[in-house]
């Protein structure tokens, strides 16, 4: 069975999440909770930018991700 090829979306959080490591520290601080990281945050806001939608909305869309 092939692999299916990565699609734009794909390609696009992960060059995002390499930038995102290069340029900041894993957490804020040294206090933080550390249950998500800087880098989670910033490809976050990356998709929220690209696809022009609240988080809301966002986020509802990458729950239901699985299911599709």
């Amino acid at each position: 069975m092939q692999a299916f090829p990565k699609s734009r979306l794909l390609r696009f959080v992960e060059q995002a999440m390499h930038l995102a490591r290069r340029a900041v520290a894993r957490y804020s601080s040294k206090f933080s909770k550390r249950q998500y990281t800087l880098h989670q945050h910033i490809v976050l806001l990356c998709l929220k930018v690209r696809k022009n939608t609240t988080y809301r909305m966002l986020l509802d869309e990458l729950i239901e991700m699985p299911r599709v």
